[in-house]
């Protein structure tokens, strides 16, 4: 099963043809990976050279993977500020922070010259809080974003909060009103098709089967080998399948659902329209409304991989329905028997301090990669895209010089550790947010595994 959101997108188009590779080529670019960072590299890269053959190698069709599964928040990286700062400098990480705002710009841009229905919403996200000891998380990032000079967000108290989502359930907050909410699979459905329109050849159900770190390198797939100048791979959460990149990130699922479209019982709710949040858990909860009067919502913390054996999107929830349910009733208990379309889980990238890595694998400098988005990949994507593009065509510029072009660390040990240490991690991360909605510390034990925990795109 795909996401739903992604079924409206595919519903909504008509003629589309997938188009498998069928013998060998020869190419300056080839990407593998038909999602957000592979699209938005493509044609960043056709939209500064129009004569670069450009082609793009995706496993299964374009979206199915975690961009066509998102829950659509938009969210500027001010809150990677002060990572930023430290592995650079203030205008670097004020470069990376303003062109990820940019990058909302770009898809509103993309998507009023090429008629996508990205469905930009006019409310904003939350950053909200459950119980006490969790409403504290963002007041040093609010102090540091003073130093910065940024002031998109606005202190919510419970009164606040309530009007702005709807919920009892949280008890402060935070907005970001520089953040917006979209339709994910519309967008990725739609940057495939400014792809295609710029000239990039994408070939769909078409698996990288092997990755030669020649030079140059190629990609081979059952029904031919691409030979690329340069090799850009952005696979997301399957990028644990390079064994040079699988000690920087770890991989975990999140499950989702979505309701049937219910307009009249979120107007008798009085919850039609309002913004989307995400909780102060690190296992993240997440709830927002849909164009079309749906709503959408998200629990963290699902199956924990082996290596890179990672299922498609779509597979069984780690959660029960009852389960989900009762996720999306602590926020909006009138919604917890409503009618659900759809449910899915679908795998996270997350590296140890919640910021994507960019760069070049070290055994071969002509394959570039982008990944570890760490829960927020729909607005670093854009941002990587830059970056890759200017890896891929070497210049030195402030992309190259990014503080996201970073060398790969040793952050997540080999398996079966990463399997067993993940299991415990996961237990102490569940432990201690049921002491902080008790009020209670963790003890020692606790604490010390929770030193291992991944990183987020916020702090927790």
């Amino acid at each position: 099963m795909e996401s739903v959101w992604l079924r409206d997108a595919l519903k909504a188009e008509s003629g589309t043809t997938i188009t498998p590779l069928d013998g060998d080529l020869k190419v300056d670019v080839a990407i593998v990976g038909g999602g957000y960072t592979g699209l938005w590299t493509a044609i960043e890269l056709k939209s500064r050279d129009p004569s670069l053959d450009v082609v793009i190698i995706e496993r299964d069709i374009c979206g199915a993977g975690g961009s066509g599964a998102n829950a659509g928040h938009a969210l500027p990286m001010w809150l990677q500020l002060p990572l930023l700062e430290q592995a650079s400098d203030t205008e670097s990480a004020m470069h990376i922070a303003n062109a990820s705002l940019q990058a909302i710009e770009d898809i509103r841009n993309i998507s009023a010259e090429h008629d996508i229905d990205t469905q930009i919403s006019a409310t904003n996200t939350v950053w909200a809080a459950t119980c006490e000891k969790q409403s504290s998380h963002w007041d040093e990032m609010l102090r540091l974003m003073e130093g910065f000079q940024v002031r998109s967000y606005q202190y919510l108290d419970k009164d606040a909060v309530r009007e702005a989502t709807g919920s009892d359930a949280l008890i402060a907050g935070v907005v970001d009103t520089s953040s917006v909410l979209l339709h994910p699979g519309h967008l990725v459905r739609g940057l495939r098709r400014v792809a295609l329109s710029k000239g990039v050849h994408i070939f769909e159900k078409t698996e990288m089967i092997k990755l030669g770190r020649s030079s140059p390198p190629t990609v081979t797939t059952p029904q031919g080998t691409v030979t690329a100048k340069k090799v850009v791979l952005g696979l997301y959460g399957w990028s644990l399948s390079i064994p040079e990149l699988r000690s920087s990130a770890m991989v975990m699922y999140t499950d989702a659902a979505i309701t049937k479209p219910i307009p009249k019982m979120l107007d008798e709710l009085g919850i039609r329209g309002v913004s989307g949040f995400t909780d102060s858990r690190v296992f993240i909860e997440a709830c927002r409304p849909t164009a079309d009067d749906r709503m959408f919502w998200t629990k963290s913390g699902g199956w924990l991989p082996y290596g890179d054996r990672l299922d498609p999107i779509g597979e069984k929830p780690f959660r029960t329905e009852g389960e989900l349910r009762d996720v999306l009733g602590a926020y909006h208990p009138g919604l917890r028997d409503v009618e659900i379309d759809g449910m899915w889980s679908g795998p996270i990238d997350r590296t140890k301090n919640g910021m994507p890595i960019f760069g070049r694998l070290p055994t071969c400098r002509d394959i570039l990669f982008g990944y570890g988005y760490s829960g927020a990949g729909v607005v670093p994507s854009r941002v990587g895209s830059h970056i890759l593009a200017s890896l891929v065509q070497e210049r030195d510029d402030q992309w190259t010089r990014s503080p996201l072009v970073s060398p790969l660390s040793r952050d997540f040990p080999p398996e079966p550790f990463r399997w067993i240490g993940g299991q415990i991690v996961k237990a102490a991360i569940s432990h201690q947010d049921h002491r902080d909605h008790q009020g209670r510390e963790v003890g020692p034990i606790t604490r010390f595994w929770l030193q291992f925990k991944p990183g987020s795109y916020k702090p927790s």
